[in-house]
């Protein structure tokens, strides 16, 4: 089946279906995030903010990812909770709380609707302009603004990196410079390997052996944030269903079924890394056995990176470019989301 498959190193593909270009914008990403680090290093710390005891990071969508990699990193480096709020409504709030509301656009409705109720928190605003930014002017809020010509799941770097910077700050983390820029570095040198220019790669692999089928994809321990990227990105970009879970929870649960019975038409991808804990480690190779025995197709994909940092950024970004290669394949434009734009204008007429 693999012989049917087209070049995706070839432009002509290239041009044919990716016709916004999307992948410059995976191309961006480490310089996003160099940016992002550098702004959120410097931007002026109002007095208003000052170190929380708790983190609430708003947001939905892909201006939620960083929420998802901060609050990850957090559970594991800080003894300050972080905690991603893709509701409406956030849980109780006090003056020790800081809550980051998170919207690219500044016109998420959940995360202005939390934005509202939020009102007793510390508050800062991260968001490109638009109604969350008329907002949290009207209020006094601080507001952490950038530029970023993409949708909102290309601006990872931003939504990561800006936030790492300015809680390390507030001293949520202590997270040294030289590991962000090893992390960065690491990202320039993989996005080299990945984009569409380098004959062959593992994105590519990747992207050949999710053609066609839905896909369940299962993160080990921290790495779960990582699987949760993948989900998105393959349902955004390539059109195609994807969902994710983690281990060891799958263990407990949903493997008794997936052991015995195989469902058509779907593929399970298992990430694996040094920086997951050995038990998880030996989860995922067991896992792979039992669901293999059952007829399931498993691919188990080992993600490259050094620091628990490093390892979710590649692994999200090695994620993004498999869903591309995906999109290719399956002939549609990684770019557009007429579905979920269809769904945003229908909620605002209701």
């Amino acid at each position: 089946m693999s012989a049917e498959f087209p070049r995706l190193d070839d432009p002509a593909l290239v041009e044919r279906v990716d016709r916004s270009g999307f992948h410059r914008l995976l191309s961006a990403l480490p310089s996003s995030a160099r940016e992002a680090w550098r702004l959120g290093s410097m931007w002026p710390l109002p007095s208003s903010l000052h170190a929380p005891r708790r983190v609430l990071f708003a947001g939905v969508g892909g201006s939620a990812i960083g929420g998802d990699v901060v609050a990850t990193l957090a559970a594991v480096a800080s003894d300050i909770p972080v905690q991603v709020v893709r509701q409406y409504e956030p849980p109780p709030v006090d003056e020790h709380t800081l809550v980051i509301a998170s919207s690219f656009s500044g016109n998420t409705e959940e995360t202005l609707a939390a934005y509202e109720a939020s009102a007793g928190a510390m508050r800062l605003a991260l968001t490109t302009g638009g109604e969350l930014a008329r907002r949290a002017t009207r209020d006094g809020v601080p507001t952490f603004t950038y530029s970023w010509d993409g949708p909102p799941r290309t601006g990872l770097g931003f939504g990561v990196f800006a936030t790492l910077a300015m809680l390390s700050r507030l001293g949520v983390f202590h997270l040294p410079p030289h590991e962000v820029d090893a992390t960065i570095d690491a990202l320039e040198r993989h996005t080299a390997r990945w984009a569409p220019d380098a004959p062959a790669s593992e994105a590519k692999r990747i992207g050949r052996a999710l053609y066609d089928r839905a896909t369940l994809v299962i993160g080990p321990g921290a790495l779960e944030v990582t699987a949760r990227r993948w989900a998105g990105e393959i349902a955004e970009n390539a059109k195609q269903w994807a969902l994710a879970t983690g281990l060891p929870e799958f263990n407990h649960n949903l493997l008794e079924a997936a052991g015995v019975t195989t469902v058509p038409g779907l593929g399970v991808l298992l990430l694996d890394s040094p920086v997951a804990h050995a038990r998880n480690r030996l989860r995922v190779r067991e896992t792979a056995r039992i669901l293999r025995a059952a007829g399931t197709p498993v691919e188990v994909v080992d993600l490259p990176g050094r620091t628990m940092l490093e390892t979710i950024i590649l692994g999200c970004a090695l994620g993004s470019w498999s869903s591309y290669y995906l999109a290719l394949l399956r002939g549609v434009d990684p770019y557009p989301i007429p579905v979920m734009e269809g769904l945003k204008a229908r909620m605002s007429e209701g």
